[in-house]
């Protein structure tokens, strides 16, 4: 061959590549290390999920990374875009815009029981307005056996159930290493009644798993950083039965319910972060968690508690700010911290150390720290006190 034809081989393999059909690879193709999919007209608009899948389904089992052109996508079928192992999504520019006709569960993206997932970039526009009540419809949901998933930079709003949401299949069996990095997710989730509300509780047809705007259920080794969860309908995270995780550098902020949310999770740091305004509690760390780390966070203006601690051992709160909580006067749950013990679950509270933090209380709470009966071995130490209530009181203080 002569020299000056290698020259325009390079172009001559660009040019066949991007003239394929969209959607689809060419036939008898072998699948790419790398593919290109949109942009699509508006016009088309009932066939880009299928044109979609089918670029996912081509790349087969081999690694390959999908690099969706700047522009709309729209999504019809609330079964979603189901990912192969090893893929890479390059979406910067991009919009997935969910159809207002859903009226089943689903998800904009499925990942189930693969492993090697990333996702960079782009938008997952909802319609939960248009929905109806009980229809449950995610950004992201990965179920079974996944390991080694990664997203950011993404941006998530008007979703009626999670933004991102990991499900694990039990404490036997977890999800492994999830990072969540730089992730935006606006008016998201179930809706859930407040406690004082006469139609408190979940939505009808919602299911609690649709409960956090960042929800984990079964997750080992897991990061969320840099994050902004605004405006959830229901808590603003839940993490429940999770391993070995860091929460750091995030804002969650105007919560219809809780804000930061630990259930029976293990070795779970928070660190630096925002949590404001929440509905109900600002951080919740329940129902059998051990050895968990809250410091340097501000939590501010919750309806209830700055912090829930029931059923807890191991627990570290330092060098927090802790301000005005208790917004909705609901008994003792006004307070900034509440400290209970309770006989159902299997864990006595215990082993608490409260130090270094600073709180600014009002005259409306019952106390900044309040201590439940049954509640042993908790170090309160070199805290700052400001503002009217009482600094501490237990079940038998209390006026």
């Amino acid at each position: 061959m002569p020299q000056n034809a290698l020259l325009f081989l390079p172009i001559y393999i660009l040019i066949s590549f991007f003239a394929a059909a969209p959607g689809s690879a060419g036939a008898g193709e072998p699948p790419a290390s790398s593919a290109s999919i949109g942009p699509f007209s508006s016009q088309d608009a009932s066939l880009h999920q299928k044109w979609i899948q089918d670029k996912l389904d081509a790349a087969g089992e081999s690694p390959c990374t999908f690099i969706f052109a700047p522009g709309d996508y729209v999504i019809t079928d609330p079964k979603g875009l189901r990912l192969p192992g090893g893929a890479t999504l390059i979406m910067q520019g991009a919009r997935f815009i969910l159809s207002q006709a859903m009226k089943s569960d689903g998800q904009c993206f499925l990942v189930e029981n693969i492993s090697n997932i990333s996702f960079s970039g782009g938008e997952v526009i909802g319609q939960r307005n248009s929905w109806e009540p009980g229809t449950n419809i995610a950004g992201i949901r990965m179920l079974g056996h996944v390991d080694n998933a990664r997203a950011s930079e993404m941006t998530f709003k008007d979703l009626s159930s999670n933004a991102i949401g990991v499900f694990g299949e039990n404490d036997e069996n977890p999800i492994r290493d999830i990072k969540l990095t730089n992730i935006v997710a606006i008016n998201c989730c179930n809706y859930y009644g407040d406690y004082l509300q006469p139609d408190s509780g979940p939505a009808r047809g919602s299911d609690r798993k649709d409960q956090g705007t960042a929800a984990f259920y079964h997750v080992d080794g897991w990061l969320v950083d840099g994050c902004r969860f605004e405006g959830s309908q229901s808590d603003g995270t839940h993490f429940y039965h999770c391993l070995n995780g860091i929460f750091v550098n995030n804002v969650v902020a105007d919560s219809k319910m809780g804000g930061y949310f630990l259930e029976g999770c293990q070795g779970v740091l928070a660190s630096e972060n925002l949590i404001l305004r929440s509905g109900s509690r600002g951080a919740t760390i329940e129902r059998d968690s051990l050895y968990c780390t809250l410091e340097n966070n501000r939590i501010a203006f919750s309806g209830r508690e700055g912090l829930w601690a029931p059923d807890v051992q191991g627990i570290i709160v330092a060098s927090n700010i802790f301000q005005e909580n208790g917004q909705k006067d609901d008994g003792e749950k006004d307070c900034e911290i509440r400290i209970d013990n309770t006989s159902d679950y299997a864990v006595d509270t215990q082993d608490m150390l409260i130090t270094g933090n600073i709180f600014y209380t009002n005259e409306r709470q019952t106390a900044a720290i309040f201590i439940s009966e049954g509640v042993k071995d908790i170090l309160i130490e070199t805290n700052m006190f400001r503002g009217p209530a009482p600094e501490q009181r237990t079940a038998q203080t209390k006026p």
